[in-house]
């Protein structure tokens, strides 16, 4: 019951994949403004009745498929449970034979009683559902009387747009070849129950840890191999481009050193996304190491995964192997896992001195999305000594695109066109692009304790470009002109 949000989607998302699905959507729902539960819908194979049972049994044995992604039998239980009081689960082979199920967390801790939902009262529900899909067999999970935070109207939403961005991440990293080779599709979106209406919903896109263009260093990445007994384990050492900044160095909007170490798959799922394990200790001058095991058949009776999928203990035997790695013998080179780290950090030392240093920018505030001033922050140094500076909306006349407040350290953006730029998906952190943008031209201007006459200027005259190029904008989009 340690989930995140993030690994019991996954969980979730396992079991679809597990049943053939070539799509999964992930819908929040929300009720008077605040998070009220949340549905995943898949068009796998779906299940039968005794199937569906089996599913519903906690930690029932069974054999999984080498391919499979479940292993303990827990996780649909597990996974709901740690977020939601009520999990429903709608399934079918053929549209014919509708099924139903339905567990209550104190029922759990009672007796495990579940309920049987009558087919006919699921039936429509369960077929609106897969008609997105056009399937006629798929499977419907649906967390109930959740415990998701309840708070301001403004903090429900900043919560639902940041779990959506922290889930969209997390997915794109773990299923990043299955995306990629579209093996799968992954949609997050928003279902408002009393509008009954949803939202557009939003593609989760292929994040590849190791998707660098190019290489830091002649000969890598190379492979190393491990022996323990006579089981050979590959190692792709890898040593990421020192001037690398994008998601697939940047992984979660964090420092990408954060994630040296191990990167595990198990049938092109990603189980870890870095740390060492204990075969070695993690440091900054390590941060460009990043290795992959790839054959989890290899090490899998060498290793304890959590249920949660989240983390990986290896044994002391395997440990040890893996420290002792070197290049196969028809690799041509003598190169030991020791030399690998010590070339990674060799090159990551060398980027460091010939670095040039970035001009500050003022610290983002309020009207920036978290992951964008993440980002800033990680990318470029703040100045020191200042106020951060927001992104707001208010109304001004149509002529205007933007205004600045200095006293209150805050851009104002037209509220006119607020609805148009964003598609009307409003909140705190909306339009992220927008903002991002505007803030990264115009911060200079906040910069020290006075503003002069060519600061003025300057705002006058991109306020006047850009007043006229949202008008046009404006015009455009509702087809005034071709």
């Amino acid at each position: 019951m340690h989930h995140t949000l993030e690994s019991a989607v996954a969980d979730l998302v396992d079991n679809s994949i597990d049943a053939g699905a070539s799509r999964v959507a992930i819908t929040f729902e929300t009720a008077d403004g605040a998070p009220a539960g949340l549905t995943v819908i898949d068009n796998g194979r779906g299940m039968t009745g005794g199937q569906v049972d089996e599913a519903m049994r906690l930690g029932q044995q069974r054999d999984y498929e080498n391919d499979a992604q479940g292993h303990y039998g827990v996780g649909l239980k597990a996974a709901s449970f740690s977020h939601a009081d009520t999990l429903t689960v709608l399934t079918t082979t053929d549209l014919a034979d509708v099924h139903g199920r339905r567990l209550h967390r104190s029922d759990m801790q009672r007796d495990y009683g579940c309920d049987v939902l009558v087919p006919g009262a699921i039936r429509k529900e369960l077929e609106g559902c897969l008609a997105r899909f056009d399937a006629r067999s798929g499977t419907v999970v649906r967390w109930s009387d959740t415990r998701f935070p309840r708070t301001t109207a403004l903090g429900n939403s900043d919560w639902l747009e940041d779990s959506k961005t922290r889930l969209r991440m997390h997915l794109g990293v773990i299923y990043h070849r299955l995306l990629a080779a579209n093996r799968v599709r992954i949609q997050i979106g928003v279902f408002d129950r009393d509008l009954n209406a949803y939202g557009a919903p939003e593609q989760v896109a292929p994040i590849d840890p190791l998707g660098f263009a190019a290489s830091a260093v002649t000969g890598y990445p190379r492979d190393l191999v491990a022996v323990v007994g006579e089981v050979p384990v590959r190692l792709g050492c890898h040593i990421v481009p020192p001037k690398s900044s994008g998601p697939s160095f940047r992984l979660y909007g964090r420092d990408g050193a954060d994630f040296q170490g191990f990167f595990i798959y198990r049938n092109d799922r990603l189980l870890q996304v870095g740390g060492w394990n204990e075969v070695t200790t993690a440091h900054r001058h390590r941060g460009l190491a990043r290795v992959v095991i790839d054959d989890f058949s290899s090490i899998a009776g060498l290793v304890r995964m959590n249920p949660e999928k989240s983390g990986i203990i290896l044994s002391h035997e395997l440990q040890h192997a893996l420290a002792a790695a070197t290049a196969p013998e028809d690799a041509g080179s003598a190169v030991s896992f020791k030399d690998y780290l010590e070339r990674a950090e060799a090159v990551f030392i060398e980027s460091r001195q010939r670095r040039r240093v970035r001009k500050p920018v003022a610290e983002p505030s309020k009207g920036l999305h978290d992951e964008i001033r993440r980002a800033i922050r990680a990318e470029i140094p703040i100045r020191q000594d200042e106020d951060p500076v927001e992104m707001r909306w208010r109304r001004m006349p149509a002529e205007k695109f933007f205004e600045i407040d200095r006293e209150a350290r805050t851009v104002y953006l037209n509220q006119q066109y607020r609805q148009m730029l964003t598609g009307g998906k409003t909140g705190l952190s909306d339009a992220p692009l927008i903002k991002t943008l505007m803030f990264l031209l115009v911060e200079e201007l906040f910069k020290g304790q006075h503003w002069g006459p060519r600061d003025k200027d300057f705002a006058e005259m991109w306020d006047s470009v850009l007043g006229t190029a949202v008008q046009l904008e404006y015009a455009y989009r509702e087809g005034g002109r071709g």
